[in-house]
């Protein structure tokens, strides 16, 4: 049965606060009156006609005080499911050890994605980036910057605490990276790739990353310096994008760590 106007009015705002809790919840304990109005909130729908909202009406109940994050989050979910939200983890995770300042140095890597077409991905990817300490960030191509809503918010901040820069003309920007000494690193599963594994050259290090489906064009692996590629052992031969630039960044600074 679809929801009527008033079961999606009452849906939103019950859902507006859960993430209103959740974001009050830091110390692991929730604000009363907020989770005295969701509560409330909940027990009326017991009044509707669509049986599928009307029977949430008893969740109100198991909502306490006492109750755990982990378990409030979950009281979420069918909510947001009639709602057919299309959430992320990362829309409840709290941020409470995050460091208000560093004084380490960038790592001498960038990130260079073309034609990204996923916010998603481009958003985790700013993510482990900072998270990394990781210098510059570059979008080629139609690649979504953190001004869009999606990259926003996978990013979860990052994008405040991490130069990054518009670049349309991949083979241009790869140039330049080259002029100021950059080993240009692509990260792609073709077959003269050497095992990401294998020692990098601790240099200044640019990783290309190409488009979810077609990868990087190539004219564009004939000026790279180098190709590295993930060894899977499973059917499929390439990792979602952002996993990637994920394991090569950790791989590169571990190697830097070991030579420290």
């Amino acid at each position: 049965m679809a929801l009527s106007s008033q079961d999606k009015k009452s849906l939103e705002e019950i859902h507006k606060l859960f993430l209103e809790l959740e974001k009050s919840s830091g110390d692991f304990s929730f604000s009363a009156p907020l989770l005295a109005d969701l509560k409330i909130k909940i027990s009326n729908l017991k009044d509707s006609i669509n049986p599928d909202v009307s029977r949430l009406a008893d969740m109100q109940k198991h909502l306490t005080p006492e109750m755990t994050l982990k378990h409030f989050v979950s009281f979420a979910v069918p909510f947001e499911r009639l709602l057919h939200k299309n959430l992320q983890d990362d829309d409840f995770l709290i941020i409470e050890n995050d460091k208000e300042t560093t004084t380490s140095e960038p790592l001498p890597v960038v990130f260079v994605l073309d034609n990204i077409r996923s916010a998603f991905n481009v958003g985790s990817i700013f993510r482990t980036a900072e998270c990394l300490g990781f210098e510059k960030i570059y979008l080629c191509g139609y690649t979504p910057n953190p001004t869009q809503w999606k990259v926003e918010k996978t990013a979860m901040g990052t994008q405040e605490h991490i130069l990054w820069q518009e670049a349309p003309h991949l083979l241009e920007c790869l140039e330049e990276l080259k002029e100021e000494g950059y080993r240009i690193v692509a990260l792609e599963t073709a077959a003269h790739a050497k095992d990401l594994y294998e020692p990098f050259d601790m240099a200044s290090t640019a990783f290309v990353l190409g488009n979810e489906r077609f990868g990087l064009d190539p004219e564009v692996l004939k000026v790279i310096d180098e190709v590295r590629i993930v060894p899977l052992r499973g059917r499929k031969n390439s990792l979602n994008v952002g996993v990637t630039a994920a394991v090569a960044g950790f791989e590169w600074m571990r190697q830097w760590r070991n030579k420290k």
